[in-house]
């Protein structure tokens, strides 16, 4: 639902949109985008435990200059203000701040909506089943980016210094993501993560305890578990590798959100410093994890036009860096516990799907010679 507070121009913007919506899925492919309102609003205040106000405007700020002076959100940072928007919006904030919350969350949720439909338009480009010059996408992304824009206005003040991304125009090239360039880098890591670790408040509780034990569970869960054979029975017989299935299971899915909760945590003094290595391996493993599906995207899908190979290595760099960040503090982990990685995959693991005569169904032999090139004739 959208906040009460959102200003007229918001709404004639959306009036306008619906009429833009409709053309587009007329004349647009069957998998046209649509306009998308904002879902959730922040819960209302509670008196059950204390207002996270602070904490609130920090993790905003953090996120919102990360994308200040810089294109509309894609790839990593793009899934950063995602979970930014879902993660704030249960936030215990105080009735004085409400508002200014929720026109805070409306611009990281129309910020997300138009990274990810910009995204759309630049994948459907380079699809060979393309039908039309996307435009289609491009409309609903320049959409989400005004709607933003609304909300910008009412909060740019909350953050001075921070200007509001921008949309590139349509036909421009992708941006480059530089998520390499932005952050911090830890001693002995070649790539920075976006956010450290809280600064350590002795006024408030201490939950270092607590850090530790999610992480050792999660190197017990997932880590351990990543050797032993793949025993499912519904794996088609196909023996995949154990770096394969580590990048594709369970652990990792949870590993962006694990360091989101990990680096809000108040640590003490003295393991600050490990903390940041903890958090860094969470973010570097979660990035590993996404260009690696993204190498299988490549791999699988039948309209792509890549084999993969620079998202295999991308995902590969980030996967030795967390390996490295490990070395920082294994000394945490229980002695039985693996803090080794699996081996990473080798290229080619994932076959490259193609399109064949085969596929097309039965072929006759004169169907053969036409598809061909050549001519049919029989010989006596």
């Amino acid at each position: 639902m959208m906040t009460e507070g959102m200003s007229r121009s918001v709404y004639l913007i959306l009036t306008g949109i619906a009429a833009l919506v409709l053309c587009a899925s007329i004349g647009s492919a069957g998998f046209a985008p649509s306009f998308e309102l904002m879902p959730l609003s922040m819960k209302a205040p509670s008196d059950a435990k204390p207002y996270n106000d602070e904490a609130f405007m920090n993790e905003a700020g953090k996120v919102i200059g990360k994308i200040s002076n810089s294109s509309v959100p894609t790839g990593s940072k793009l899934s950063e203000v995602t979970d930014a928007y879902y993660r704030l919006i249960m936030e215990n904030v105080s009735p004085e701040l409400l508002e200014t919350a929720n026109d805070i969350a409306g611009y990281l949720y129309y910020t997300s909506k138009a990274g990810a439909t910009y995204s759309d338009y630049h994948f459907y480009l380079k699809s060979v089943s393309k039908t039309t010059d996307g435009s289609e996408y491009y409309t609903i992304a320049d959409q989400y980016t005004q709607v933003a824009a609304e909300f910008w206005k009412k909060i740019e003040d909350q953050f001075p210094g921070m200007t509001m991304y921008t949309l590139p125009g349509a036909g421009a090239p992708m941006p480059e993501e530089k998520a390499e360039q932005n952050g911090e880098t830890l001693e002995g890591l070649d790539i920075p993560i976006p956010m450290t670790q809280k600064a350590p408040d002795s006024s408030a509780g201490d939950q270092t305890g607590k850090f530790k034990t999610i992480t050792s569970r999660w190197f017990e869960d997932y880590v351990d578990m990543a050797s032993l054979p793949d025993d499912d029975p519904m794996n088609d017989k196909t023996e995949m590798s154990p770096g394969h299935r580590f990048l594709t299971g369970e652990g990792l899915s949870w590993a962006d959100s694990t360091f989101m909760d990990l680096v809000g945590m108040n640590v003490a003094e003295d393991f600050y410093s490990q903390a940041n290595y903890v958090d860094a391996f969470f973010y570097l493993i979660s990035q590993a994890r996404d260009y690696y599906q993204s190498y299988i995207d490549d791999r699988t899908f039948v309209s792509s036009v890549s084999n993969g190979k620079e998202n295999f290595e991308k995902s590969r760099k980030y996967y030795d860096q967390a390996q490295l960040a490990i070395g920082y503090f294994e000394d945490i982990l229980p002695n039985y516990t693996n803090s080794t990685l699996p081996a990473f995959p080798k290229f080619g693991e994932v076959e490259k799907n193609a399109l064949n005569l085969g596929e097309l169904g039965y072929i006759t032999s004169d169907m053969a010679d036409y598809l061909s090139g050549e001519s049919s004739g029989s010989s006596t």
